[in-house]
């Protein structure tokens, strides 16, 4: 890449000023007036998703039939980066009336003297990032979008670009610099500028492309080998996902005291408390540190699931001046993760379980869940039967023509496995009457009249949200009757087409796999911590760099 392209690239029109300080004050009472948390049915979510006949099989019995599908085509996959030169004086004089402005400036000004240092150097990595991509990825690589700032001079508002990148490259057809102004969403550019990561992050979901497949990175990451499309995401087992050993379960509202954690915790806080009270209390693992595979329509629907912190994600144009955020990537991750268990629940008790369609489960249709509970709890306990989809990726991969995975090769959980919570759950004592509904298990409780208790959406709201493992435990006794697949969970294949169609639909939406990445995040300090810590480890130790 040569220094082609000239330092300024001006933004679209005629603009030369941002948006005043009134317009986002009034976005962001705005969304004061908003709910923190809506439900999005099923229905409406995979209104736009298309199947191409395959799917079905491969939900419900874990089998692809190369010989009637032929062979997939390999995905490709959009890389995204964040980026900023923050040694670049028309941005530090951009950003100066806004830090002024800000509500984290204090009087002795130590935050104007540090977040700076903190937040925008650039060490120019962003290059030897991108020919890492272009490299190991090549192959599947769609185009790679670089997310940058505006800033401004005297005459007009121009777009921070590498002055590195070859102008004849930006063909928009490989590779793109996008300012936040092409890529927010209309009713969010009112407090543009933002010089805030976390909010950037909010809206990637919005950069325009002709796929869905994002792999997000900072400029500070590389990697250092082959992959494969399936490393990152495969249309078989979905997006590959990475997480932390740490969990977070925030039960009662974040305090000032969780605002002043280190890092990313405010964040994973705030978000963990979020998605406790839409999908039920449990702890959640935070992301790796890494790339990050994420679908564009997924992750929209996630942040649109959370109105009033997603607006005012948009009105922070620093980091912390609100003291909490929503986490773009921990939102989409466990977003994704719990809406495929959220969509088998509401497969199983909404739809295939209700067979006369009056949302209410009565006591022949109970007699049925019954039977096949115990069906499934005669082998709980016993590892052995249900097939492990997670060891055999690379083989079914293979077999649909797709290439397995060539560096996350240690894969933990599929969502074609059930919900990653039942991976350790025992079940032994699972109880109807206490699980699904008080006198589930006999007739007597609507023998006269049809009892609210057994309300379909009552019993659905109990095992999604409220006892998260009744949920858990139910999909795991169902799934205990077959081999492999989720066929007892779904839609009966010959009377219930349509609902089936739709399961499947979101069932494919929602699917991902767990991997532990062959990733090593070291923060680089000095010239003997590299020698001893890269250098001796890997190049000297004969072992591969990730």
């Amino acid at each position: 890449m040569h220094s082609k392209v000239p330092h300024k690239v001006a933004l679209p029109g005629d603009s030369t000023t941002f948006h005043n300080y009134e317009e986002c004050a009034a976005l962001d009472e705005k969304a004061e007036y908003l709910p923190d948390i809506v439900h999005i049915p099923f229905e409406d979510a995979v209104a736009e998703d298309v199947l191409q006949g395959w799917e079905d099989e491969w939900i419900a019995s874990s089998e692809f039939d190369v010989k009637r599908w032929g062979k997939l085509e390999e995905p490709k996959i959009d890389f995204v980066y964040t980026w900023v030169n923050g040694s670049d004086e028309a941005f530090r004089e951009t950003m100066y009336p806004y830090e002024l402005n800000s509500t984290l400036n204090d009087a002795e000004g130590r935050w104007l003297k540090t977040h700076r240092t903190n937040r925008y150097r650039d060490w120019d990595e962003l290059r030897y990032s991108i020919r890492s991509i272009e490299k190991h990825a090549g192959p599947f690589m769609n185009k790679v979008q670089i997310l940058v700032n505006s800033v401004r001079d005297e005459r007009t508002v121009w777009k921070q670009t590498p002055t590195w990148l070859d102008r004849e490259r930006m063909d928009g057809n490989t590779f793109q610099v996008l300012s936040q102004e092409d890529f927010f969403q209309a009713d969010k550019q009112s407090c543009l500028p933002t010089f805030n990561s976390l909010t950037i992050e909010n809206q990637i979901f919005n950069t325009k492309s002709d796929i869905d497949r994002i792999f997000a990175l900072s400029d500070d990451m590389v990697l250092g080998r082959p992959h494969a499309a399936s490393d990152i995401y495969s249309p078989l087992f979905g997006p590959a996902m990475g997480f932390k050993s740490n969990s977070y379960s925030t039960i009662t509202p974040p305090t000032d005291v969780d605002a002043k954690r280190f890092g990313e915790k405010p964040y994973l806080i705030y978000t963990s408390w979020l998605l406790n009270r839409r999908f039920g209390e449990r702890k959640r693992k935070g992301q790796a540190h890494f790339g990050h595979s994420i679908s564009r329509r997924v992750t929209r629907e996630a942040m649109a699931s959370f109105p009033r912190p997603e607006l005012r994600s948009a009105c922070q144009r620093f980091r912390g001046e609100s003291g909490f955020q929503l986490y773009s990537w921990y939102v989409a991750f466990q977003y994704t993760i719990e809406r495929h268990r959220e969509a088998m629940l509401w497969s199983y008790v909404m739809l295939r379980s209700d067979t006369n369609n009056d949302e209410n489960l009565s006591w022949q249709e109970r007699q049925i869940v019954m039977a096949e509970l115990e069906e499934g709890m005669m082998r709980e306990g016993k590892d052995s039967f249900r097939a492990r989809n997670y060891y055999h990726v690379a083989q079914e991969l293979g077999k649909a023509g797709l290439e397995p995975p060539k560096v996350n090769t240690d894969i933990l959980w599929t969502s074609l496995d059930g919900p990653a919570a039942i991976r350790d759950i025992e079940c032994l004592e699972f109880n109807v009457d206490e699980c699904l509904a008080p006198g589930f298990s006999v007739s007597s409780s609507d023998g006269q009249h049809k009892n609210p208790v057994f309300s379909t959406a009552t019993v659905f709201d109990r095992v999604s949200r409220q006892e998260p493992k009744c949920g858990d435990c139910l999909i795991k006794l169902l799934l205990n009757r077959v081999r492999k697949g989720l066929s007892p969970v779904l839609p009966h294949k010959d009377t219930q087409v349509a609902k089936r169609h739709t399961v499947t639909k979101a069932l494919m939406r929602y699917q991902y796999t767990i991997t532990n990445p062959d990733a090593l995040f070291v923060m680089v300090t000095d010239a003997e911590q590299v020698e001893n810590v890269l250098l001796n480890d890997y190049v000297r130790g004969s072992r591969q760099v990730p």
